[in-house]
This record gives structure tokens, sequence and C-alpha cells, in this order.
């Protein structure tokens, strides 16, 4: 999955603008996903930036990393797709 499907998957699932989006690609391109610290740091700037609660973040957290983890296995059960 590349950048702007994974954008477009993002405004299906949480039905927010294109714009909002992009913003949360760059967080998540600027933060590295494994780890718990990151997922606070991730969590955190969701909110700074994107003016969200903390439960808002944490629901926006878990439907993109739901898309980035269905990417990955879909990738894993067909390599040459």
């Amino acid at each position: 999955m590349n950048k702007e499907m994974f954008i477009k998957e993002l405004e299906k699932v949480t039905e927010f603008s294109e714009e909002k989006c992009r913003a949360i690609n760059s967080i998540i391109e600027d933060t590295f996903i494994v780890g718990k610290t990151n997922k606070e740091k991730m969590i955190n700037k969701f909110e700074e930036q994107l003016e969200m609660t903390k439960e808002e973040a944490e629901k926006l957290y878990e439907k993109a990393m739901s898309i980035i983890t269905k990417a990955i296995k879909d990738k894993l059960k067909n390599p040459f797709k």
C-alpha cells in the first residue's frame, strides 16, 4: 500500500477530510510505529496537532494501525500482488 492509498483508506475509515488525513499520515511517518513509548508519542502528537481529546486520538491511532497491519498481512499473503 502506498501513501496515497493509505490516505484514501484513512479518509473512508475516519470520515476526515483529505487535508486532515495527510496531517495524520505525516505524524505517522515522523514517528516510528513499533513500541509503547512511540504509541504514546503519536497519540500526544494527534492531540496537539489535530486538537483532539485523548480518547479521540487513541481511537484514531487504532484505526490507522488497523489499516497498516491489514496492508502488511495482505502483502505477506500475496507478495507478488
